[in-house]
């Protein structure tokens, strides 16, 4: 399979926050290539990619599995289902939204709204709030919960389309790009078979919700060096420049109190001599990321956030540049390789 495939199997997997688990099945298929596999106790696949050295350098790589959504809170009378959020979800999005609900199948079903002819356009410029919309599935009470059930999670109903030249656009690349960057780059680690330096990746649920599966995962050994992969944002109308990255332009390499000053030099500096376009991201604290978690994991691991440049953040029309995947895949795979040397 080529990026867009790999990136679009991943992608259409459901895997709400807590509930990962066809998405998990999904990326085990990927990740068996690479090397041993195991389920953690809290649903983060750990993938053993190069094996530890005696008294060598130790890399996690970091990205995380599960997206934001919905979990089900109630079941009417009249079978309209009603939801909480799970991660940050923007309202202004789900009056007409098309969602999936992951029962004991998969149930299909809209949001709904009043119409306007009903409402005589009273309240029509403010946004509902979640707890005032409902999924219409079709179904009668009796029938739906033969299929789901209190705790449930929903997710929009989305595909991984291409759009014009290396963009493409869909639910959760934020952050299935940032797992398929680190496929990319642990194949290309593998494949280098660099000497003295072990290579775990760790592809971790939870970060939506506060980043536990990351937390969990890293204590497991004790790492020297962390890479973790996000989405960040990327310029779009309306965005300020300076908060925003560029698409196509490369990844956004962080700098940040909790980041590792060194490996931020260091990644700047393979970028210039391999070629690849960067962008700095400079913040002020914590950077709201796995990397957050994994920099205080056990007594500390040298931690470094890169980040590909994204539209439309936790929507289900995401939108992202392969080409950006790429690059950052390299200079991650370059990094490990500098390790060795």
């Amino acid at each position: 399979m080529d990026t867009f495939d790999m990136l679009k199997t991943l992608c259409d997997a459901r895997g709400v926050s807590g509930s990962e688990t066809a998405v998990r099945s999904a990326a085990a298929s990927l990740l068996a290539p690479l090397g041993p596999v195991e389920v953690t106790p809290l649903g983060s696949l750990l993938c053993h990619v190069v094996p530890a050295a005696d008294n060598g350098p130790r890399v996690l790589l970091d990205a995380h599995l599960d997206e934001v959504g919905f979990v089900v809170t109630a079941i009417d009378d009249a079978g309209f289902v009603k939801v909480a959020p799970v991660g940050g979800i923007d309202k202004r999005l789900l009056p007409a939204s098309q969602v999936v609900i992951s029962g004991s199948q998969p149930v299909f079903g809209v949001i709904g709204c009043l119409p306007p002819h009903l409402s005589g356009m009273k309240g029509y410029e403010e946004i509902p709030d979640i707890d005032k919309l409902y999924i219409d599935t079709g179904y009668d009470r009796e029938a739906l919960q033969e299929l789901v059930s209190l705790g449930d999670r929903a997710s929009y109903r989305t595909e991984l389309q291409q759009l014009l030249g290396s963009r493409v656009s869909g639910k959760s690349l934020d952050d299935r790009a940032g797992c398929m960057v680190q496929l990319l780059a642990a194949a290309q680690i593998k494949a280098a078979a660099p000497a003295g330096v072990g290579v775990d990746l760790l592809l971790s649920s939870l970060e939506e919700t506060g980043e536990q599966g990351a937390k969990t995962g890293a204590f497991g050994a004790d790492y020297t060096h962390a890479v973790a992969v996000d989405v960040s944002f990327g310029m779009s109308p309306g965005c300020d420049a300076d908060k925003c990255g560029e698409l196509g332009k490369g990844p956004m390499i962080g700098y940040s109190p909790i980041l590792d000053r060194d490996m931020y030099c260091t990644f700047c500096a393979l970028a210039q001599k391999q070629g690849i376009p960067y962008q700095p991201e400079i913040m002020g604290g914590l950077t709201a990321s796995n990397a957050d978690a994994i920099a205080v994991s056990r007594a500390g691991v040298r931690t470094l956030l890169v980040s590909v440049p994204q539209r439309y953040m936790h929507t289900p029309v995401e939108v992202v540049d392969l080409q950006d995947i790429e690059h950052t895949a390299a200079l991650i795979a370059a990094y490990v390789s500098q390790l060795a040397q």
